[in-house]
C-alpha cells in the first residue's frame, strides 16, 4: 500500500484499499484500516456496497458503527442474542447506525443499492466516536495515550485547513490519518470524523 505522508498526517485513496470478501460470502468490502494485537482484531474501518436485501455477517464481540455514504438508504433490523429487537432507518448520506456486531441484523434497501462505511471495534477494551461532518466543521485533535486513531473519511472531494496555515485537498473516498495535535477545519465537502479510543483500565 502506498501512503502519502506528512509530519502531521497520512492519507490513502480508494485505490489503496484492500478488496476482501464479506464474511458471509454475499459481497465484498474495501478494507481501509485494520489494527490487530495479540488478542486479534482490535478495530477495523471498511467501505462496502450493499446491492441486495440480506442478513449481515455476525461479528461477535465487536461494536459496529455504520454510516450511509450514498444511495436511497436502508432499514436495519437487529435482534440480539437475548431476543431484544431494535431498528435503524438510514435515509440520507452520513446517517449513522450503532449496534452490536453479534446481533442478527437484516438490511432492507429502500430503493436500489447503497454504499456504507463500517467502523468495528472490540467491545471489551475499545470504543469509537464517529461524527458526520458537513462544511464548515471544526475539530481539535489531541494526542494522548488512550487515543488509538484520529481520522477523517472524505465522502466528497474535501478541503481541510490544518492549523490555519495549510490546505489539504482530499479526493472522494480517501482516508486521512491525523497523527499530531492540531486544529482542523473542513472548508468544503462532507465526510466522517473517526476517533478510536482505548477503554482498558491500566493495571
Amino acid at each position: 500500500m502506498t501512503f502519502n505522508t506528512h509530519s502531521n498526517y497520512q492519507f490513502t485513496t480508494q485505490n489503496d484499499y484492500k478488496r476482501m470478501p464479506w464474511k458471509n460470502g454475499l459481497g465484498e468490502t474495501l478494507e481501509i484500516y485494520l489494527s490487530e494485537d495479540e488478542s486479534g482484531q482490535r478495530y477495523r474501518i471498511s467501505q462496502a456496497a450493499v446491492k441486495d436485501d440480506g442478513v449481515f455477517s455476525i461479528f461477535e464481540g465487536l461494536s459496529r458503527t455504520l454510516v450511509l455514504l450514498s444511495g436511497q438508504g436502508m432499514q436495519l433490523s437487529h435482534k440480539s442474542i437475548k431476543g431484544n429487537v431494535a431498528e435503524h432507518c438510514l435515509k440520507s448520506p452520513l446517517d449513522i447506525a450503532r449496534f452490536a456486531g453479534g446481533d442478527e441484523t437484516l438490511a432492507t434497501l429502500n430503493n436500489g443499492s447503497i454504499e456504507d462505511l463500517n467502523i468495528m471495534v472490540r467491545e471489551t477494551d475499545t470504543k469509537a466516536n464517529v461524527t458526520a461532518c458537513f462544511a464548515p466543521f471544526n475539530w481539535e485533535i489531541k494526542i494522548y495515550k488512550d487515543r488509538l486513531l484520529s481520522a477523517f473519511y472524505a465522502n466528497q472531494t474535501c478541503t481541510i485547513t490544518v492549523n490555519e496555515t495549510e490546505n489539504v485537498v482530499l479526493e472522494k473516498n480517501s482516508f486521512l490519518n491525523i497523527k499530531q495535535n492540531g486544529t482542523l477545519c473542513l472548508m468544503e465537502g462532507t465526510g466522517v470524523f473517526i476517533e478510536v479510543l482505548s477503554t482498558k483500565v491500566a493495571e
